[in-house]
Formats: C-alpha cells, sequence, structure tokens
C-alpha cells in the first residue's frame, strides 16, 4: 500500500512539473477525483453500494468522494481506485484528460 501511495504522490509532483496549466487543479486533487471516480463507476455500472462493498468502505465514504470531500486519505483512495481497476497510470491519464476537457472524464 505504502508503494502505491508513493507512486501516486510521485505521480501528481510530475503532473505538476510536466503540466503547469494543471496546477491549479492538482493542488486540490478531490474534486479531480472526484470526477474520475464517479466517471468509473458509471461506466462500470456500479452502484456506490457496490463500490463501496467492493472498496471495503462505507457507501458514505463513496458519496464523499464523489463530492470532492477534502478528508478523505490516500489510503481510501487507493482502495476505491484498485476496486475500480484504476491503476496509478489510468488516474495520472484521467487527469491530464481532466486538463484537456474539463467537460468529460472517459476511462
Amino acid at each position: 500500500m505504502k508503494r502505491t501511495k508513493d507512486l501516486l504522490a510521485m505521480t501528481t509532483s510530475m503532473l505538476k512539473e510536466g503540466h503547469s496549466d494543471l496546477k491549479r487543479n492538482l493542488d486540490g486533487l478531490s474534486p479531480v477525483y472526484a470526477k474520475i471516480i464517479f466517471s468509473r463507476r458509471i461506466t462500470l455500472g456500479f452502484s456506490q453500494r457496490e463500490l463501496a462493498d467492493l472498496a471495503k468502505v462505507g457507501q458514505k465514504t463513496i458519496s464523499r468522494a464523489e463530492g470532492g470531500f477534502d478528508n478523505l486519505s490516500t489510503e481510501t483512495y487507493n482502495k476505491i481506485f484498485h476496486a475500480l481497476s484504476l491503476s496509478v497510470r489510468d488516474v495520472a491519464e484521467a487527469m491530464i484528460q481532466l486538463g484537456i476537457d474539463e467537460q468529460a472524464v472517459t476511462i
């Protein structure tokens, strides 16, 4: 789990350096993660309850994650991303896509 956390932090840092236009979005990751999680959940056809069960978190946690709340831990995001079969690379690519097109994120 620590390695995934380190990779996520490293990816965020690299994106900030390589894509200065994304810096303002990446400084507050919760809203960005919210769009990624919601989009992927809908694409996979999961309800919030189903995703919560897969991620081994509460349904309220999924709701908060999709709402862009700032007080979720990296560990919680990692559980959700894992349940959605999203790698660090997938998340990074979605973040880049968000910088290009704020209207839609598809992974």
